[in-house]
C-alpha cells in the first residue's frame, strides 16, 4: 500500500534553541520527511534556526519559504551552502517564493522575474560556477550590483540543495515546473473552498517537469483539545490570508460573502487600513467555510484534513506538511499531530494516495 510522507513547519518562531527543542520533540515521535522554517525578517535568521535543528536532530530541513528580496543573492547562496555543509547527509531544501506580506517593508519590483533569476543564480552558485551580474539584470538592478562584477562561492555545497518553488498562481507554477525540483502549494493560497472548485487542476496546468519532481502540500493547521482556543489562535493568519492577499475578493468568489462585506473590504484596502482594522469583517463561519486554515479539536482537524486529502488525491502530492501555526500550545499540538492525527492519516492512506 502506498504510504504518505509528512513534514512539519514551525512558525511563528521562538528563539532558535526553543525551536530546535520543538523539532526534537516532533522527530522523537514521528519520522518527518522534512522540517521547515520560513524566512520572515522580523524573526530570527532562518538559517541559524535550521542549523540549530540540524544540530539537535537527524532531520532533513529547508526554508518554507525564503524569497529573492530579503537577502542579497550571494548571501542567500552562501547561507544555503553553509547549512548544507553542516547538515552533511541530511538534505537541505531551498524553498523559495516570490515574497509574502512579511517582506512588505521592502519595495518589490519584477517579483516573478526576480524569482526566476534567483533560482537560476542559486543553481550556478551551488554548482561552483562563476557568473557576471549582467547575466541576472533584475537582481543586479534591485541590489545595485555592478553588472561587470563576478559572483561565486569559495565553498560551494558538496550536496547541492534542491530548489522547491512556492506557487500561488500560474506564473509561479510554471517557474516551478520549468526550473524547480519541486513545488509547494499552501492552503493559504489554495484553501479547501478553492480546491472544491478545481483550483489544483489550474495550479498544475503549467507544470510539466522533465526530471524527478516533488509535490508538497503545505496545510496550515491549528489543533488543541480546546477547539475554540485552536480557532482563536489561527484567526490572524486566516484573516490575513483572506484579506491581506486579496484572496477573498479575487478568487473565493463563490463563498457566501455578503455584498456589503466585500464592499467594506475593498474600501478598507483603498483607505490603507490594517488587517487588525479589517478583522471584524471576517466571521468565524467564513474562515471555516473557506478552509484557509484547518482548525479545531483533533477530531475536527482530522475531518477537515480527510476532505482536503481526498480532493487532492488526483494531483499526487509526495509530501503533506503539517504547517504553522500548529496550535496554541506547541507541545500539545506536536503530540496530537504525531500520536493521533498522522497515524490515522497513514491508516487511511489508500484514500489519499494513487497506486
Amino acid at each position: 500500500m502506498p504510504k504518505m510522507r509528512f513534514g512539519m513547519q514551525f512558525y511563528p518562531l521562538p528563539a532558535a534553541p526553543q525551536t530546535a527543542a520543538y523539532a526534537k520533540r516532533a522527530m522523537s515521535q514521528y519520522p518527518f520527511e522534512r522540517l521547515w522554517v520560513p524566512d520572515h525578517l522580523t524573526h530570527e535568521n532562518p538559517f541559524v534556526t535550521l542549523a540549530a535543528i540540524v544540530a539537535e536532530t537527524r532531520a532533513h530541513v529547508g526554508t518554507s519559504v525564503t524569497n529573492p528580496v530579503c537577502r542579497t543573492p550571494v548571501d542567500l547562496a552562501s547561507s544555503f551552502s553553509a547549512l548544507a555543509h553542516l547538515a552533511g547527509d541530511q538534505s537541505v531544501t531551498a524553498g523559495i517564493g516570490a515574497g509574502s506580506s512579511s517582506s512588505d517593508m521592502i519595495r518589490k519590483q519584477h517579483r516573478v522575474g526576480m524569482l526566476r533569476e534567483i533560482i537560476l543564480f542559486l543553481r550556478e552558485m551551488f554548482a561552483g560556477r562563476r557568473i557576471k551580474w549582467e547575466e541576472f539584470p533584475r537582481l543586479a538592478d534591485f541590489f545595485r550590483l555592478d553588472p561587470a562584477a563576478e559572483a561565486f562561492l569559495r565553498l560551494p555545497p558538496q550536496r547541492p540543495p534542491e530548489i522547491f518553488v512556492a506557487a500561488a498562481g500560474p506564473q509561479t507554477s510554471k517557474i516551478a515546473g520549468d526550473l524547480g525540483n519541486g513545488i509547494i502549494l499552501s492552503n493559504l493560497s489554495f484553501p479547501t473552498a478553492l480546491i472544491r472548485q478545481g483550483a489544483l487542476a489550474e495550479a498544475f496546468v503549467n507544470v510539466s517537469p522533465i526530471a524527478p519532481f516533488t509535490r508538497v502540500s503545505h496545510l496550515h493547521i491549528s489543533v488543541s483539545r480546546d477547539g475554540n482556543a485552536a480557532r482563536r489562535f489561527c484567526r490572524r493568519m486566516a484573516v490575513n490570508g483572506l484579506i491581506g492577499s486579496h484572496l477573498l475578493n479575487q478568487r473565493l468568489i463563490e463563498l457566501p460573502v455578503p455584498t456589503a462585506t466585500r464592499a467594506a473590504i475593498k474600501d478598507g484596502h483603498r483607505q490603507g487600513k490594517t488587517i487588525e482594522e479589517l478583522d471584524p469583517l471576517i466571521s468565524e463561519r467564513l474562515i471555516e467555510e473557506s478552509g484557509i486554515v484547518i482548525a479545531g479539536t483533533p477530531a475536527e482537524c482530522l475531518a477537515q484534513l480527510d476532505e482536503v486529502l481526498r480532493l487532492a488525491k488526483p494531483y499526487r502530492f509526495d509530501i503533506v506538511d503539517m504547517a504553522s501555526p500548529l496550535g496554541p500550545d506547541w507541545n500539545e499540538a506536536i503530540d496530537i499531530i504525531c500520536q493521533e492525527i498522522l497515524p490515522e492519516l497513514e491508516r487511511r492512506s489508500s484514500a489519499y494516495v494513487e497506486n
